[in-house]
């Protein structure tokens, strides 16, 4: 097996190349909307209004709102799959790591963008799943460019509650990256997510490839926050997943994905740089928090 093979597959190990969607609920959180302080240096959680005894009453009897996916949880995700042109040891390994879930791995040489295995090749050219919690890398990395925290800083999350950039990604802290989202504006977080190519095809003539959405303005629900701690609104695809990956992987060269299906498309295949990345520096930053997370955690 080629050395890239085994670098691809270390990335789906640390559970970020192997985009996993599946059917399942997410609480949503209607907590009050964080304010400003205008007399701290970090972002404080604005003051809970206390409820009434009716209301807790109501509210304890109650079950939380949760958001749905249509996709079942459980398929055979290697059906209907056309694997010329793949490394099969590759593939073989991209299935065993999937196993029986319903889901799409895509598995991508970090040094060129050539796609080596596509599993659930249906699902990972549709048109996109909201990203969850991997929207928080992206996050994290315009955060420190923008210098609004250091890998260092503890954010003030509650009172007496503080967290660094390596727990909030270990333990994907929705609070931490809401008040990174609020402090980046939506504007500058959209600019940052359509520089590492979210929004945006990812493969260079990949056949029934399809977009993915990126919103306008700010989402209804939750806003900002929302949309940077679960990726509200937006609906990334496994190929903009992979090609983000992989320019983690390879110090910031974000590359045009390509998928040759032939002996004579490979022997052809010539990298395509899509954008130059300048994030080399802040890749430490967030590969403590990336691979203390426990595998599966969304």
């Amino acid at each position: 097996m080629p050395q890239n093979g085994f670098v691809s597959v270390r990335f789906i190990l640390i559970g970020l190349a192997a985009m996993v969607w599946a059917s399942g609920a997410a609480v949503i959180d209607r907590r009050p909307a964080a304010r400003k302080n205008p007399k701290a240096k970090v972002w404080t959680p604005a003051p809970a209004k206390k409820p009434s005894a009716k209301t807790a009453k109501r509210k304890s009897r109650s079950r939380a709102p949760v958001e749905r996916w249509s996709e079942p949880s459980v398929a055979n995700s290697t059906a209907g799959d056309l694997v010329d042109g793949e490394d099969l040891t590759v593939r073989r390994a991209a299935g065993e790591a999937l196993g029986p879930l319903h889901g799409s791995v895509v598995v991508v040489d970090p040094g060129t963008g050539r796609v080596l295995s596509m599993v659930n090749q249906k699902l990972a050219l549709a048109s996109g799943f909201i990203p969850c919690s991997t929207i928080k890398v992206p996050v994290a990395l315009a955060a420190l460019n923008e210098g609004i925290i250091s890998p260092h800083t503890r954010l003030r999350l509650g009172r007496q509650w503080f967290m660094d950039l390596t727990e909030a990604l270990a333990i994907s802290n929705n609070v931490f990256f809401a008040r990174l989202g609020e402090a980046l504006g939506f504007q500058k977080v959209r600019q940052y997510a359509r520089l590492f190519g979210f929004g945006e095809k990812a493969g260079w003539n990949i056949p029934g490839e399809q977009l993915g959405t990126f919103p306008e303005a700010p989402p209804r629900h939750g806003g900002v926050g929302r949309l940077c701690s679960f990726g509200e609104d937006i609906a990334a695809t496994p190929l903009q997943q992979a090609a983000f990956t992989a320019a983690l992987a390879n110090g910031g060269t974000l590359y045009y994905l390509q998928y040759p299906r032939t002996a004579e498309e490979t022997a052809q295949f010539v990298p395509k740089v899509k954008r130059r990345l300048d994030i080399a520096h802040l890749i430490p930053g967030v590969m403590p928090g990336m691979t203390a997370s426990p595998p599966g955690r969304c």
